[in-house]
């Protein structure tokens, strides 16, 4: 059985009606760990003073730990509960796999195994051997297939969770947060704890993020695009030098200002044959937990014309291309850009 929404999860754990085997993974490794961690507690103390508690990672998973640790009778639990972080499957030999699933299918019932995977660079949809693995734990034993949250979800979660900060948000400001910090839920969650204390119980404003927030590169660069598009030469041309100060990669820079423009053209396309930018939240999956990307291109480049940002993709190309091809400084490469496209977008000519 695979259980791929949060309610339908939350609903199974809360039931008590709880298989023996369970794998835990998804694209958004904050949650992956929450629910796994929240199975495990539903069965025995996770603090580390329970007998019942066996966490074992790649290093030190063996079959012979695992068998053990699976036929030791609960002391102070209703189950005994074997814990294994980012097992390695795939690296593991088919024999030694095999003898791992042949004892998993009879496992005894005072035990409760979860196989939780962190690693979000794995898309077990295109690896064969994550297909058997997946289908394997399906039939015997539940799955729980864990997607980020859209924006709209990570908003609402942190309002609800303002108040037991002694503080408050509104979904406005949230989604602002979230377009400073970005979607990968630690990180947010660590910037949000920080301005809720800064807040000192008053709700939460956009002066307080930009004063205490540590901005993502993806939002610095948006920034930068921002100026860039407004034709504020000396803000843009501050940002991209403490983006260099930074040490932020140039290809890292030119790439996420590729993706800021890319999504400008989606929106700018839609418009022009009356679709909204929400659609491509839709039917494009990179946009999932990241709607904030297609509402920030459409305020920031609301005053372009789809033919400067094709010459402005075109320039992000060509400056590519020298970055990865030629012995030249890096950094004037990009500053030679940013000149270029504040040409471009100045360019009162281009009315297309």
């Amino acid at each position: 059985m695979t259980l791929n929404s949060e309610s339908a999860i939350k609903n199974h754990i809360k039931s008590g009606k709880l298989s023996s085997l369970y794998l835990v993974y998804g694209d958004e490794s904050y949650l992956s760990s929450h629910y796994a961690n929240t199975l495990a507690a539903s069965v025995t103390d996770t603090s580390g003073a329970s007998f019942d508690y066996h966490i074992f990672d790649a290093e030190t998973i063996s079959f012979d730990a695992l068998y053990e640790a699976c036929e030791t009778f609960p002391m102070m639990s209703s189950r005994v509960c074997v814990f294994i972080k980012d097992f390695p499957f795939q690296k593991t030999p088919s024999e030694e796999l095999k003898q791992y699933t042949e004892y998993l299918k009879n496992l005894p019932e005072t035990a409760l195994v979860i196989f939780l995977i962190t690693d979000t660079e794995t898309e077990p949809s295109k690896n064969a051997k994550w297909k058997e693995i997946i289908t394997f734990f399906n039939k015997e034993g539940v799955v729980f297939d864990i997607s980020k949250r859209s924006e709209d979800s990570i908003a609402a979660l942190l309002v609800r969770s303002a108040p037991k900060r002694n503080s408050s948000i509104s979904a406005e400001t949230a989604e602002y947060l979230i377009s400073v910090t970005g979607s990968e839920m630690t990180n947010l969650l660590t910037e949000f704890d920080k301005i809720c204390a800064y807040s000192r119980g008053k709700e939460i404003t956009r002066e307080m993020i930009d004063k205490i927030a540590v901005k993502s590169t993806e939002a610095s660069v948006f920034d930068l695009a921002s100026a860039i598009n407004s034709r504020k030469n000396d803000l843009a041309m501050s940002i991209l030098t403490t983006l260099i100060k930074n040490k932020v990669e140039p290809v890292i820079i030119l790439g996420t200002l590729a993706t800021q423009y890319t999504d400008a053209y989606r929106v700018k396309t839609g418009e022009k044959y009356g679709q909204p930018y929400s659609v491509f939240s839709k039917e494009f999956s990179g946009y999932k937990g990241k709607d904030y990307r297609l509402k920030y291109a459409k305020n920031s480049a609301k005053n372009l014309t789809l033919n400067q940002i094709k010459r402005i993709i075109e320039a992000l190309s060509e400056a590519d291309i020298k970055i990865k091809s030629f012995s030249v400084d890096n950094n004037i490469v990009l500053e030679e850009l940013a000149a270029r496209l504040l040409y471009i977008t100045g360019d009162k000519n281009d009315k297309n």
